[in-house]
């Protein structure tokens, strides 16, 4: 074989090594020698590691199930989640048509006895009202098939108005009522980063749901933040831990970050989740598992007791540095200068579905729940106010052209 075909194999392998998931992921322990696939299935020593959540004291995987996955046609992938320790759900109501509930409520009827042993946050998809809210959790024990949920989100809250006494007494009362054990919320943090002590201060949220990975982490704000949520006794669940982009980026950077996580004998995914678990502070990672192969090389990385080196967080900030203008990391200030009606950090989310994790269909029919007025006149509108404000430099602009063509 020629040097040209060496090095166009060795590109290629390297990119699929890196791409979607880890399904080609590699055990550190056994580098070189055995897919990390094998090695979670094969290693019955191999336990997954628990953290307390918060104040609560409850100990959840530091993995958890995440995605909006039709369970009732991934009951396999579901066993196969419970048998390795992934114990901890994240769900919603209107995940995969609600298909993601009721799944969980098929499993529950088969094997019972692991009720007690697994932790279900579920949310109530687009649901602000007090009374909408109380109807979906009696709707999501139905579909469930449990007596209780042991983590209820307030879902996308991105301001402190929406902290209302209402929604407080809400919380207290299905607490009472044994319906749930804690309440929390998700964010993707549309309102600023501060957002986080803002949550914190609040006194009555037991858990957040927030955007953090190798990238977030970096920021200063971001941090303290953190700090702030541990203070108060807040548990920390991270989400869009892999970060994936709004467009398609390969860069000689991201090449480098794939050869130098290979040599060691993990996949960059599998990196990407290390550093999110190198913060103490978070309690669990949510991990998009959509395959057995993603499961179990997820579960490896979690099991195998390597740490990054100083030397591995030097290289994920050079892929970050240089990957940056592709990541929304939905902090706002695009908004605060368009208005919330531009639908900007939606819009963003959207093309992440589709380019990030290969979910077009979803990305497609998100899309389409926009306003029509919105869809027709996204491309021509002038986004330069935005694009001034991005701290990443996102051209805006062209994301959201390229949208109207991918997504309509």
């Amino acid at each position: 074989m020629d040097t040209e075909n060496k090095c166009m194999n060795r590109r290629s392998f390297l990119k699929t090594a890196g791409a979607g998931g880890a399904s080609l992921a590699i055990s550190p322990a056994i580098a070189g020698e055995v897919l990390a696939s094998d090695t979670a299935n094969n290693n019955s020593n191999n336990k997954m590691p628990t953290r307390p959540l918060g104040r609560s004291g409850i100990q959840v995987p530091i993995l958890g199930l995440g995605g909006a996955l039709d369970l009732t046609t991934n009951q396999t992938l579901l066993r196969m989640c419970f048998n390795m320790g992934v114990t901890y759900l994240d769900t919603a109501d209107g995940y995969a048509n609600g298909n993601s509930e009721i799944g969980i409520g098929q499993y529950f009827s088969k094997y019972p006895e692991d009720r007690k042993k697994v932790f279900i946050a579920t949310k109530a998809m687009n649901k602000y009202d007090p009374k909408e809210i109380s109807d979906s959790i009696d709707s999501s024990l139905k579909n469930m098939n449990t007596d209780y949920i042991d983590l209820f989100h307030y879902f996308n809250i991105n301001t402190p108005d929406m902290f209302t006494p209402e929604i407080r007494k809400l919380a207290e009362q299905k607490k009472k009522e044994g319906k749930i054990r804690l309440f929390g919320l998700s964010s993707h943090l549309f309102n600023g980063d501060q957002f986080l002590s803002q949550v914190a201060e609040a006194g009555w949220f037991d858990a957040v749901m927030v955007v953090v990975n190798y990238l977030q982490l970096q920021k200063d704000e971001i941090r303290r933040g953190l700090d702030d949520l541990t203070g108060a006794g807040v548990g920390i669940i991270a989400m869009k831990t892999q970060v994936k982009n709004v467009n398609t980026v390969e860069t000689a950077e991201h090449l480098k970050a794939l050869e130098h996580f290979m040599a060691k004998g993990y996949t960059l995914e599998q990196a990407k989740l290390k550093a999110v678990w190198n913060d103490e502070r978070v309690a669990t990672a949510c991990s998009n598992i959509t395959s057995m192969a993603i499961l179990k090389d997820n579960v490896a990385a979690a099991t195998d007791n390597v740490g990054l080196s100083s030397g591995d967080l030097r290289m994920l900030k050079m892929l970050a540095d240089a990957t940056r203008s592709s990541y929304c990391p939905g902090c706002g200030r695009c908004v605060a200068v368009m208005g919330a009606e531009s639908r900007i950090p939606d819009v963003m989310r959207y093309m992440m579905y589709y380019h990030g994790y290969g979910e077009r269909d979803r990305a497609r029919s998100l899309f389409r729940e926009l306003p029509a007025d919105l869809r027709d006149n996204l491309a021509a509108r002038d986004y330069s106010p935005a694009e001034s404000a991005c701290p990443h430099r996102i051209q805006i602009g062209k994301v959201m052209r390229e949208a109207t063509l991918l997504l309509a």
